[in-house]
Order: structure tokens, then C-alpha cells, then sequence
């Protein structure tokens, strides 16, 4: 009896695990109309895109205001924050010029509303170190407000119990 359960549990594990797969497409050519003016400068590097939260349950009435690329500044690193739209929801990555490769990371558990922006930064494996330059595994919050003319974005981030301050400006 001990013996028929345990199988039935890996059995069960093993559907579940292989049935979540989800594939998202990157090829422009299955950018939704929404998003086909807004450009991913991330793609020609094949990086994944990480879906974000829904356009619609965001309750942003303006879009474009939301997206598109912005010069971000972060403890004397400076590079770009892209906010792109595709398939109705947001995704994102991040590049700097003075850390790393210089390849642009997608930001995962993006979640954008009319007022604000949250995001993680995450390198979790000895893949994302070779690929991005990085030199340790690290998770890193960011948290943000939007100005009332949505062309710049101040806020804060955390690593390792600190706190430090990050702007982005739209180009």
C-alpha cells in the first residue's frame, strides 16, 4: 500500500512538473498591435522575455507613457531600463555600461500600475554569471514612483539588508 502511493506521488509529481511548461514567444513578428511601435533593444542578444503583470489590471490608461527606454542611475552605475509590452503585458530588462557584460537582464516579477513600479534583478545561476558578468549569485528589489508626467522614475532598491536610491529618466 506504502509502495502504490508513493509511485501514484511521482507519477502525479512528474505530470505536474512537465505539464507547467509555458513557451513565450520572442519573435517580433508575435508582438501584439499594442506593442509593434515599442522595440526590445534586448532582442538581437535572445534574451528571454519575462512577463510582467497585465496591461489591463495595471489601470494604466496610457501605455506608452509607461514603456519604453529610460537612462537609469544606481550607486554610480549608470545604463538602461527598457519597459516594453508584449502579448498585453509588461516586460522588462535592464543593462549598465560600467558593470558586467553589458547585457541586458530581464527584470522578473515586473509589476507596473499607474503610479509605481517594482521589479527584481536576480543572477541565480553560474549561466546568468558567465552571460551577464556578474561575480556572485544576488537578488535585488527595486521599488519606484513614477512623476505625475511619467518621465521619470525615482525610488529605492535593497540587497543584502541595505538600501540605496535609484532614478531612471526617459529618453
Amino acid at each position: 500500500m506504502k509502495k502504490n502511493i508513493i509511485i501514484i506521488s511521482i507519477i502525479l509529481s512528474f505530470l505536474i512538473i512537465a505539464g507547467c511548461k509555458k513557451v513565450i514567444k520572442t519573435d517580433p513578428s508575435d508582438i501584439d498591435q499594442v506593442s509593434n511601435t515599442l522595440t526590445d533593444p534586448a532582442a538581437d542578444n535572445k534574451n528571454p522575455i519575462l512577463p510582467g503583470n497585465n496591461i489591463q489590471e495595471s489601470g494604466i490608461k496610457d501605455i506608452t507613457s509607461h514603456s519604453g527606454e529610460f537612462s537609469i542611475t544606481m550607486s554610480g552605475y549608470k545604463g538602461e531600463l527598457f519597459i516594453g509590452i508584449s502579448n498585453k503585458r509588461f516586460y522588462g530588462t535592464i543593462k549598465f555600461f560600467n558593470w558586467g557584460n553589458g547585457v541586458p537582464q530581464p527584470l522578473t516579477d515586473l509589476k507596473v500600475t499607474e503610479d509605481k513600479i517594482y521589479f527584481k534583478r536576480v543572477i541565480k545561476t553560474k549561466e546568468d554569471l558567465i552571460k551577464y558578468g556578474g561575480t556572485a549569485y544576488f537578488e535585488q528589489d527595486f521599488y519606484g514612483i513614477f512623476t505625475s508626467d511619467k518621465k521619470t522614475i525615482k525610488g529605492y532598491y535593497r540587497y543584502i539588508g541595505t538600501q540605496d536610491n535609484w532614478e531612471a529618466v526617459k529618453k
